[in-house]
C-alpha cells in the first residue's frame, strides 16, 4: 500500500475516521501475525489487535515522529499481547533453572520446517511457557525484561524458555523419527 504516513498520522490526530481506517488496514497484515503468536486463535488475535489499535488512536498524539511508525505501533501491539496473556495465564513466580538444565536445539532441525510449522509447534506449548518463549525468541526481550513485564523472576523466565526448548526438542525428534521411517519405507 502506498501510504503517506505524515498525512495519515495527522489525520489520525484529527480523529479522521478514513485515516484511522487506512492505518488499521495498513498495520493489519504484519501486526495480526504478532497477535496470533500470543492468542493462538484468530478471535483472540483480533481482540488483541483491535485493543492495540484503539490504544494507537488514543495515543497518536504521543507519537513524536522521530522513529518508525510501525515500530511504535508494534510496541503497543506487543504490550497488548502481554496484557492479554497475563489475563488468561497464571505465571509461576518462583521457578529457577540451573545451568545443566539448559536444552540445546540445533538450528538445522528447523531447515525442514516452515515458519507456519514452527508456529504450530510453539502454539502447542503450555500457555505461560509459550508467552515467555515468544517474548524471548520473537521480540528479543531479556529474561529481566520478561520478568518485569509478567511479574515473574528472571529464573522463572529462564525456566520457561528451557521448558519450551525441551518440549520442542521432543516434538522435533518425533517429526525426525517419522521422516526417517517414511524415507526408509519409500
Amino acid at each position: 500500500m502506498d501510504i503517506n504516513t505524515a498525512i495519515l498520522i495527522e489525520g489520525c490526530r484529527q480523529n479522521d475516521v478514513l485515516c484511522q481506517q487506512q492505518l488499521y488496514k495498513f498495520c493489519y497484515p504484519d501486526m495480526i501475525k504478532v497477535c496470533y503468536r500470543y492468542a493462538n486463535d484468530m478471535d483472540g488475535a483480533g481482540m488483541i489487535f483491535n485493543d492495540a489499535m484503539l490504544k494507537v488512536f488514543k495515543g497518536i498524539n504521543n507519537y513524536n515522529d522521530k522513529g518508525k511508525l510501525l515500530g511504535w505501533i508494534k510496541t503497543i501491539v506487543i504490550n497488548c499481547c502481554i496484557d492479554f496473556c497475563k489475563k488468561k495465564t497464571i505465571f509461576n513466580r518462583s521457578v529457577d533453572i540451573t545451568e545443566e538444565d539448559e536444552i540445546i536445539i540445533f538450528p538445522d532441525v528447523f531447515d525442514r520446517l516452515s515458519g507456519k510449522d514452527v508456529q504450530q509447534l510453539i502454539s502447542q506449548l503450555p500457555a505461560a511457557t509459550a508467552v515467555v518463549f515468544n517474548m524471548y525468541l520473537y521480540e528479543g526481550f531479556t529474561h529481566r525484561q520478561i520478568g518485569e513485564q509478567l511479574g515473574i523472576s528472571d529464573g522463572t523466565s529462564k525456566w520457561h524458555v528451557s521448558e519450551a526448548k525441551r518440549i520442542l526438542k521432543q516434538k522435533l525428534e518425533k517429526i525426525s523419527e517419522t521422516e526417517i521411517k517414511a524415507n526408509a519405507a519409500g
